[in-house]
């Protein structure tokens, strides 16, 4: 059974021969595609017709895009979709610039548009707008973190149609680049699956173990390493899953299942600094917390969410906390971090 990863959906055609020398008002002009999004993983989004729960990208009057253009803002080729279109993006990082974007980019349109997370609206995103969206987002962090060379410290520009930067004394050229971390289900002996707190989140909030891989690390160490570390339990044979992007800002994350080891201590103990809570649930209590509101499951977006739908075996029961963040976020659950 494979995972539905909802910010791995789509199929682009990075189009990387033609990075090099691309001018963007020439694919406007043959009627690219333009997206927006802001260094902080946030993307215009609209309605795709009368099913709320359905979004697609905003693509840019061809105007504005050219206004924002002659502004300076990053512009990112991203490739053609499997059904020919071709996208560009527009990385916003200058304070209150997204809002008069929002406001022209409905008005020009004559619809609503909704600036909306990508952590809480990537899988409602419809046909290769995921595989748009996510490279958007990730290079519109990078840039807005990497103005400087990191060997002499003077500016970089961007090169390549958004996807390296050159530095302006040395000359030196970067590329984004992504943090590996594991993430992991962890199941005991009866099948139960280990859920944990960590002390930054809310309260309610729930998910499953991760960290970044360590420097010289395999994934499948990294595993072991982290469950140790932050809830005292030794698992054996980690089972690499599947992996998703999380750009957010720049994490790509490798899911993993292990099992307890069988002579190694059967109950959790948090470390008591990144995690406060920890506990196995069964099938039974899982739902039972969930539809209490004693617990909240981490979001759809993310690879935890399909983790535990394969364990649970279906549809996760939907808790009243999410019901309330559905209400105060336009009908989009929200979510942080992993």
């Amino acid at each position: 059974m494979s995972l539905f990863l909802p910010l791995a959906r789509g199929s682009v055609d990075p189009m990387v021969a033609s990075r090099e020398g691309f001018d963007a008002r020439r694919a406007l002009e043959e009627g690219a595609g333009v997206f927006a999004a802001t260094d902080r993983g946030v993307v215009l989004t609209c309605a795709d017709g009368a099913d709320s729960s359905a979004l697609r990208l905003v693509r840019l009057d061809s105007r504005l895009a050219l206004e924002l253009i002659d502004e300076g803002v990053g512009v990112y080729f991203l490739g053609r979709s499997s059904a020919g279109e071709v996208g560009i993006g527009l990385g916003l990082s200058t304070v209150g610039i997204h809002e008069r974007v929002g406001e022209l980019a409905s008005l020009m349109s004559g619809e609503p548009v909704y600036w909306r997370h990508l952590r809480s609206a990537g899988h409602c995103l419809v046909g290769d707008d995921p595989a748009f969206a996510l490279p958007l987002v990730s290079l519109a962090a990078w840039h807005a973190r990497a103005g400087f060379c990191a060997r002499c410290g003077q500016p970089v520009r961007s090169i390549q149609a958004g996807w390296a930067s050159e530095c302006s004394g040395c000359h030196h050229i970067e590329y984004p680049r992504q943090d590996p971390a594991i993430i992991v289900r962890v199941e005991d002996r009866e099948g139960r699956v280990l859920l944990a707190h960590n002390a930054a989140w809310p309260e309610a909030r729930h998910s499953l173990i991760a960290g970044f891989v360590e420097g010289g690390e395999t994934p499948e160490n990294a595993v072991i390493r982290e469950v140790e570390e932050e809830v005292g339990l030794e698992v054996m044979a980690p089972e690499y899953r599947a992996t998703q992007p999380w750009p957010f800002p720049r994490s790509q994350m490798m899911g993993f299942v292990a099992q307890l080891r069988s002579d190694a201590p059967r109950e959790p103990e948090p470390d008591g600094v990144e995690i406060d809570q920890a506990r196995f649930y069964s099938r039974e209590e899982f739902a039972a917390a969930l539809l209490s509101g004693q617990i909240s499951a981490p979001g759809p977006a993310s690879i935890a969410h399909a983790l535990l739908v394969e364990w649970f075996g279906g549809p996760l029961p939907a808790s009243p906390i999410d019901a309330g963040l559905r209400s105060s976020t336009g009908g989009l659950r929200s979510s942080t971090g992993w």
